[in-house]
């Protein structure tokens, strides 16, 4: 099979890609026949050799979000069956034309939802819509500021606090594009965080309360201006980091207003409540079929472009979800 492959931390340029044996899925796995690869922003930082949870063995094939069918099932697997489509969340491996899973990070793919076009709503759709639902607790009529919400997952955000109630929307984006993408999507109002007077214009558009939740992905001083930002009782869920930048947090600057700083990790949700991922990515299926959610792709490539991707995801000149299709080889 073919997959893409890196040897040491670095550049993108030090993705290439090559022939490989298939793997075998062992007891508990399954071989998945992938169809579509999600680039992710914990793709590149692993590749680059920056702080990540779990160790990379090399050589290493990079992709931990794949949406395809099951090709074969290793021994004691007997609730899933050969062909089903279906989406999963992997440790490394998904940069190839079939990668191993764990039966237990399978998420079956909803009726109507083909695995190209759904693998948006995988890492992207199902943070977007557990961080707004389940970690920041979104409230009919709260405000929001949303960063990086021309992104995969801040697109999918501005759609669903209109969805799921919110009152005012704010979205933060660094170009004249991307911002007036987010209020296409649905975005009350735009501020561009590249501006070092930003925060000011937050709080002038809530009467200088603030906004009641603040949805982070960038870290560094955009971390620390978002908590300026925050009304009484607001909450700051960090996602991301993309910007790689240190974040100091004094945890007395907290005190005086009730503010919260909260953290998400989607392999929390799969591993300890799948019930509530299947269920939720129903949801967003059902939403996406009755078109109240719109699904952008920000581009499609060959595993053999796969540095390209990484160029265009660290560059933040995306809008909208990049994917690897490991089977557009021409």
């Amino acid at each position: 099979m073919l997959a893409v492959r890196y040897y040491q931390h670095g550049a993108p340029e030090l993705l290439k890609c090559e022939e490989v044996p298939t793997p075998s899925p062992g007891a508990g796995e399954v071989l998945v026949r992938v169809e579509a690869a999600g680039v992710n922003y914990a793709d590149t930082v692993r590749r680059n050799g920056d702080y990540y949870p779990l160790p990379t063995v090399f050589p290493a094939i990079p992709g931990g979000e794949i949406g395809g069918s099951i090709e074969v099932l290793g021994e004691g697997i007997d609730h899933l069956e050969v062909g089903a489509k279906v989406f999963a969340l992997i440790d490394q491996g998904g940069y190839a034309q079939y990668a191993v899973a764990k039966a237990g990070s399978i998420i079956p793919a909803p009726e109507g939802l083909d695995p190209v076009r759904g693998i948006a709503l995988i890492v992207q759709g199902l943070t977007a819509a557990l961080v707004l639902k389940e970690t920041a607790g979104l409230r009919a009529g709260e405000s929001i500021l949303i960063q990086g919400a021309a992104g995969g997952v801040g697109l999918l955000s501005v759609q669903l606090a209109k969805i799921y109630g919110a009152g005012l929307i704010i979205a933060a984006a660094g170009s004249p594009e991307k911002r007036e993408f987010a209020l296409s999507l649905g975005a009350d109002l735009t501020v561009d965080y590249t501006r070092s007077d930003w925060p000011q214009q937050v709080l002038e558009a809530t009467d200088g309360r603030g906004v009641n939740i603040v949805q982070e992905m960038t870290g560094g001083h955009v971390f620390q201006q978002s908590l300026d930002c925050l009304a009484k009782f607001g909450r700051l869920v960090v996602y991301g980091f993309a910007s790689r930048e240190p974040v100091n947090l004094d945890p007395g600057r907290l005190l005086p207003f009730n503010h919260a700083v909260k953290g998400f990790y989607l392999g929390g949700f799969l591993n300890a409540r799948p019930e509530l991922v299947n269920a939720t990515l129903a949801e967003l299926a059902g939403f996406v079929a009755s078109g109240r959610l719109k699904l952008h792709m920000g581009g499609a490539f060959p595993l053999a472009n796969a540095a390209q991707a990484h160029r265009l995801l660290e560059g933040r000149g995306t809008m909208g979800k990049l994917v690897i299709l490991p089977w557009d080889n021409d």
